[in-house]
C-alpha cells in the first residue's frame, strides 16, 4: 500500500510527531561534533558524522521511530560544500546528503513504513547574515536534489530566520519538486521573528510559492508558546514547533580552541515538553518535535499527547 503523500496528512488536519534532535543526540552518544570549530566559530557539526559515525546516525533514527515519530529529519543539516569545506570534505557534500537521505529512509522502512522522512538543510554560512545570495541557492539545490535523489518525502528548509534568505531558499529547491516545511529559528520572547521582521511579513513576501508548513524551531518554549498564536494569525496553513531546550556553545573553548556544546536534557523533561505540546496543540500546532537536547525520551513523552493516526 502507497503512503499518503504528507499533503493530504497535512491538509486532512493530521496531528503528527517530529522526531527530535540529531546532533546533540550523537554528541550525547559519544559522536564528536566540532570537527572544524573553533573558538570563534561552529565547524561542520553533525554532517562529519556522516563520514565517521553513519550507524550511530542510523541508531538515532531508529530510536525516534521505536517510540512513535511520525516524521524523521534526515542528518543533512549541514552535509553542504561550505560547511565540510572547513575540514577538507567539499567534494564529499552530495554523497553524504543522499546518504543521510538513505539512513532515514532505511530505519523508517524497517521499523515505521508509514511514516515519513523530512530532508533537512540549514543556511551554509549559519545565516548570520540577512542576505547570502550565491552559496544559499547553490547549496540548498544541490541538497534538494540529492535528498530527492535518496527518496525523501518533504524538504525540511531549517535554522533559517531572514525574510529575504527563506524566499531565497524557497525559490533554490522547487525544481525538485518536493513539499517544502520551513523551520523558523530564534524566536524571540515575545514571539517574533529574529530580525525584526514579523511572520506577516514573511507570509506575504512568499506570496504564491507554495510552503506546505511553518514551524518554529530551535527556540526556547516559552518563545514558542509566545509566537504560535501569532504565525497562525498570518499564515494559514499548517504550523508546528519544535524547541531547543538546553543546547548552546561553551563560554570556554577546549584546550586548541576548539568549541564545544554544552548539553543540558535535565532542566526540560520530556514532561515538559508533553504538558507544552498539548498548549501547543491547543494554539493550532499540527506537527510536534524537538530540536537540540532532545532526546528519544522527550519524544516518546510526547507521542502520549499527540493522537496516533498513521
Amino acid at each position: 500500500m502507497a503512503r499518503p503523500d504528507i499533503r493530504d496528512r497535512l491538509a486532512a488536519g493530521t496531528p503528527l510527531v517530529l522526531d527530535g534532535a540529531m546532533g546533540s543526540e550523537l554528541q550525547r552518544r559519544g559522536v564528536w561534533v566540532s570537527h572544524g570549530a573553533t573558538a570563534e566559530k561552529l565547524g561542520a557539526w553533525s554532517a562529519t558524522a556522516m563520514r565517521d559515525a553513519p550507524e550511530i546516525v542510523r541508531e538515532v533514527h531508529e530510536a525516534y521511530f521505536k517510540v512513535g515519530a511520525d516524521i524523521a529529519t534526515t542528518n543533512s543539516f549541514w552535509t553542504n560544500s561550505v560547511k565540510l569545506g572547513l575540514v577538507g570534505l567539499a567534494d564529499k557534500a552530495a554523497e553524504y546528503t543522499r546518504l543521510a537521505g538513505r539512513l532515514a529512509i532505511e530505519a523508517r522502512d524497517r521499523l515505521r513504513p508509514d511514516a515519513y522522512v523530512a530532508g533537512g538543510m540549514a543556511p551554509p554560512r549559519g545565516g548570520r547574515s540577512p542576505v547570502d545570495p550565491l552559496d544559499l541557492p547553490r547549496e540548498f539545490a544541490m541538497q534538494a536534489e540529492a535528498l530527492k535523489e535518496s527518496g525523501v518525502d518533504v524538504l525540511l528548509i531549517e535554522y533559517i530566520g531572514y525574510v529575504d534568505d527563506i524566499v531565497a531558499a524557497v525559490d533554490a529547491v522547487k525544481p525538485a519538486g518536493l513539499p517544502v516545511m520551513i523551520g523558523l529559528r530564534h524566536i524571540t520572547s515575545g514571539g517574533d521573528m529574529q530580525a525584526g521582521e514579523t511572520f506577516k511579513d514573511l507570509v506575504a513576501a512568499l506570496g504564491r510559492r507554495q510552503v506546505d508548513a511553518i514551524l518554529l524551531m530551535c527556540s526556547k518554549p516559552s518563545a514558542i508558546s509566545a509566537g504560535l498564536p501569532k504565525l497562525r494569525q498570518a499564515f494559514a496553513g499548517p504550523i508546528g514547533a519544535y524547541p531547543n531546550i538546553g543546547y548552546s556553545h561553551s563560554d570556554e573553548p577546549l584546550e586548541g580552541g576548539h568549541q564545544w556544546h554544552v548539553l543540558d536534557t535535565e532542566t526540560y523533561s520530556p514532561g515538559d515538553l508533553a504538558v507544552d505540546g498539548e498548549k501547543w496543540l491547543a494554539m493550532g500546532a499540527q506537527i510536534l518535535g524537538g530540536c537540540c537536547a532532545t532526546t528519544p525520551e522527550h519524544i516518546a513523552a510526547l507521542r502520549k499527547v499527540v493522537p496516533e493516526t498513521l
